[in-house]
């Protein structure tokens, strides 16, 4: 994509393989918008996931490495650390954890930036949550056999 054309609405990079089966469906959400994030968490819970929700990318970073979820679903522009920075940590710590950027920014820079900084998906607000349920629903029926 060449930087004058538009940033897509939804972008899908890759869908990793889930390193080791789980009963379940973990969804981690950190979005500095409180009430997005109660809507966004009660569709994932209603699609049968587990979800948990921080507000900060500082929080992301600690409630990934003890909760251990098996996808992020970050927005880029939070206090105390963005996206991109809770990414590259959280990244390091698991490099088969599903990242998905989800944002209001739908500029070329930030869309190449999370791109480069290994999310797997990119999502520009307003999403419908069908689509993100789609995603993880595909990421997690490619689990390895128990």
């Amino acid at each position: 994509m060449e930087p004058y054309e538009r940033t897509p609405r939804e972008t899908i990079w890759r869908i990793r393989q889930v390193a080791s089966p789980t009963d379940e469906r973990r969804v981690l959400i950190a979005d500095d918008d409180i009430s997005a994030t109660r809507a966004t968490v009660l569709a994932l819970e209603d699609a049968g996931f587990v979800v948990r929700a921080t507000h900060t990318g500082l929080d992301a970073v600690g409630v990934a490495r003890k909760w251990r979820p098996a996808t992020v679903l970050l927005d880029l522009t939070m206090p105390l650390g963005d996206g991109w920075e809770a990414a590259e940590v959280i990244r390091a710590a698991d490099p088969t954890m599903l990242l998905m950027a989800h944002t209001s920014s739908s500029d070329y820079a930030d869309w190449e930036r999370s791109q480069r900084t290994g999310f797997d998906a990119y999502f520009v607000k307003p999403t419908e949550p069908g689509r993100i349920i789609k995603v993880l629903e595909q990421y997690f029926l490619q689990q390895p056999d128990a």
